[in-house]
């Protein structure tokens, strides 16, 4: 009759050492978690710091493109301006620039249709 409680004392050890590999292990965890919450709350403010440049940039973007349409409109207004007045000053000479533009595009393109095999 002693081998049941032989039984009994090596099944409370082996429980005994399940509760304390599960305590450990739940220590583990606990402390785990502990040291990730504040590297995980350094990742979120790394992603807000980088939303917040990126956002940065893309007004910075917007603004140049905004600037550079703003020349661009201007240097338009230039030049239509000049060849209004060149075109009242010379009026022959402007329609035989066209004429000349005319052909000449006109022969370049219907040489590229027709390039040799």
């Amino acid at each position: 009759m002693q081998k049941p409680i032989e039984a009994n004392l090596g099944n409370k050890t082996f429980t005994r050492g399940v509760d304390a590999a599960s305590d450990s292990i739940h220590k583990v965890i606990d402390s785990a978690s502990g040291a990730v919450a504040p590297a995980l709350e350094q990742v979120t403010a790394g992603a807000h710091s980088t939303v917040d440049k990126m956002a940065g940039g893309a007004h910075h973007a917007a603004e140049a493109v905004a600037n550079g349409s703003a020349k661009l409109s201007e240097l338009k207004q230039h030049f239509s301006e000049r060849c209004r007045c060149q075109v009242r000053e010379k009026p022959l000479l402007s329609l035989g620039v066209a004429i000349a533009s005319g052909v000449l595009l006109s022969w370049w393109f219907s040489r590229s249709h027709t390039a040799p095999k």
